[in-house]
């Protein structure tokens, strides 16, 4: 499974790439509190804090229904924002090592 760095919100929680089941667009969650970015500039403000339903900033459907899954590299790179992020060096896609 991929993942970005440690949340800044919650220290506790691998920021991970959520796809959206209903429009497929991607976008950083925090694994652990929920936060989630838009953007990749990770040391401003989350949009979404702590959200039970965590609505897909696309298209408002729950990032947590079915059909919706963390992002393969594939999928994540297929995404311009975050294709584009990772070129320009702001974004490191790693592999979780558990």
């Amino acid at each position: 499974m991929l993942y970005l760095d440690c949340c800044r919100l919650c220290k506790t929680g691998p920021l991970r790439l959520r796809r959206c089941g209903s429009c497929a667009s991607t976008w950083i969650v925090c694994d652990e509190c929920d936060a989630l970015w838009t953007s990749p500039d990770l040391s401003a403000s989350p949009v979404i804090e702590d959200s039970a339903t965590l609505p897909c900033p696309g298209c408002g459907a729950s990032l947590w229904a079915a059909g919706s899954s963390w992002a393969t590299e594939e999928q994540a790179r297929a995404e311009k924002w975050i294709a584009d992020a990772i070129e320009a060096g702001q974004l490191d896609l790693k592999n979780d090592p558990l």
